[in-house]
C-alpha cells in the first residue's frame, strides 16, 4: 500500500476539524491527478441535500447551484450509487442522453463547470443509507492499485466526517471483533491475499475468509475494504 496514503489516513484519523481534513483530502488526491471533491450523504427523494453534505471540494458557483436546484435527484452519478458499492466512473453511469433530459442537463452543466470527469466512490452505512466520494478529474491514467488506494481513502474520510459531524452515536458501545479477526484484517490492510495470510498464520485460506466475513457482519460493512477502515476507524486495528 502507498505509504504516502497510509501516512495520509493516519493524519485524518487524528483530524479534529473538517477545515484539517479539507486540506488533508486536497493533498491525497492531488497525487493521483483529482483537484475538486464532494463528500455527503444521499438524502431520500424529495429531501434537499445540503444538511447530507459532509465536505465539499467544489467551486461555489456549482455547489449552489447543485444543491439549490435538487439536482442530486437527477444526477446519474448519484443514482448509480443506489446499485453498486464499487468506485466507478462518472462516464459508467447508465442514463439514456436522448430521452432522460434531466440528467442529460446535470451532465452537461458540470462540463461546462470544468467537471466532464471524475471517480466516485459509493458509500454504504448501516440502516440503508448512501453515501458518496466524488472526485473531479481525468481517469483513464488510474491502475487498479490506485483505485483500490483512492477508494481506501474515501471510505475512511466518510467515516472521520460522519464521526466528526455527531452523524455516528459516538456514546454507542464499540462493536467488537476477536483477536484473531482483529489479526486478520491488519493482514488485509496491508495488502495480504487470503493465500498469503494463510501462509502467514498457519490457517486455511477458507478460514482467513470466514474470520473476514464474520468481522464483516459484526461492523455491518458491505466489502472487506470497508471493513478494514471501519476496524482502523473505531481503533479496533491499527496501521
Amino acid at each position: 500500500m502507498n505509504a504516502d496514503l497510509m501516512a495520509n489516513i493516519e493524519d485524518v484519523q487524528r483530524a479534529s476539524s473538517a477545515g484539517d481534513i479539507l486540506e488533508l483530502v486536497y493533498k491525497s488526491i492531488d497525487q493521483y491527478g483529482f483537484r475538486k471533491f464532494i463528500i455527503s450523504g444521499l438524502p431520500d427523494p424529495g429531501l434537499d441535500v445540503r444538511p447530507f453534505v459532509l465536505l465539499s471540494g467544489w467551486d461555489a458557483e456549482w455547489y449552489e447551484r447543485y444543491t439549490g436546484l435538487d439536482y442530486v435527484h437527477l444526477d446519474p452519478v448519484a443514482r448509480h450509487c443506489f446499485a453498486t458499492t464499487l468506485p466507478f466512473d462518472w462516464s459508467d453511469a447508465p442514463y439514456d442522453r436522448a430521452s432522460d433530459a434531466p440528467a442529460r442537463r446535470v451532465m452537461d452543466e458540470a462540463r461546462d463547470f470544468g467537471m466532464g470527469e471524475g471517480l466516485c466512490v459509493p458509500v454504504h452505512m448501516e440502516g440503508g443509507m448512501q453515501g458518496v466520494v466524488s472526485l473531479v478529474g481525468e481517469t483513464a491514467h488510474l491502475d487498479e492499485k490506485s483505485r483500490l488506494e483512492l477508494h481506501m481513502l474515501a471510505l475512511y474520510v466518510h467515516g472521520r466526517l460522519r464521526y466528526l459531524h455527531g452523524s455516528d452515536e459516538q456514546a454507542a458501545p464499540r462493536r467488537a471483533i476477536t483477536r484473531r479477526e482483529a489479526e486478520i484484517l491488519k493482514w488485509v490492510a496491508a495488502g495480504k491475499t487470503a493465500a498469503e495470510i494463510a501462509d502467514i498464520t498457519g490457517l486455511t485460506a477458507r478460514t482467513i475468509n470466514q474470520h473476514c466475513e464474520n468481522a464483516q457482519r459484526r461492523l455491518g460493512t458491505n466489502n472487506r475494504l470497508q471493513t478494514v477502515v471501519e476496524a482502523i476507524r473505531h481503533k479496533l486495528i491499527t496501521l
